[in-house]
């Protein structure tokens, strides 16, 4: 036995599409752009409202938006309990090559937050997508500040006569 959707369902399934597509262009990822959708889809179902279709593509994308936000701040507090938790200056790789005391002590005399990604990413070997997860941040700040962080890292080199290129 098969079940027909009638033209209004299939207009909602149409405007959980459009909402897991725009949660994407959001920042969500796919994943969970999905997830929201479904769950503001459950919760239509769930819920005795009945909306004219007019109102109900309005309620639908502000129901998702409601939703990520809150993902977002769930998420953001456990990315803060993390870094607070774990990825503490303290805690991070000790430089052991030889030779490289100068490029460690200029590191070490970047700002805090340059000194940070700096470390995530060359020293501990991850990707822009892992810092951006364990910072809690997205994928373009931690580009932004490897960019920046690796300009003052620079001067600072050149600056004690080093060049940089020697790194």
């Amino acid at each position: 036995m098969s079940i027909k959707l009638d033209q209004y369902e299939k207009e909602v399934i149409g405007i959980a599409d459009e909402i897991s597509y725009y949660l994407q262009k959001s920042g969500a990822s796919p994943a969970d752009s999905q997830d929201i959708a479904q769950d503001v889809l459950v919760k239509l179902l769930e819920s005795d409202i009945v909306l004219p279709f007019e109102k109900l593509r309005a309620w639908l994308y502000r129901s998702a938006v409601r939703a990520y936000i809150d993902k977002y701040r769930r998420d953001k507090r456990y990315h803060e309990i993390l870094q607070k938790e774990f990825f503490r200056p303290e805690n991070f790789l000790i430089y052991d090559q030889e030779g490289h005391d100068e490029l460690y002590q200029a590191v070490a005399d970047l700002p805090e937050k340059y000194q940070q990604v700096i470390d995530l990413y060359y020293f501990q070997d991850m990707s822009v997508k892992e810092v951006a997860h364990i910072l809690g941040t997205g994928q373009s700040w931690v580009k932004i500040i490897l960019y920046r962080g690796r300009k003052q890292l620079r001067k600072i080199l050149e600056e004690r006569g080093y060049d940089y290129e020697d790194f």
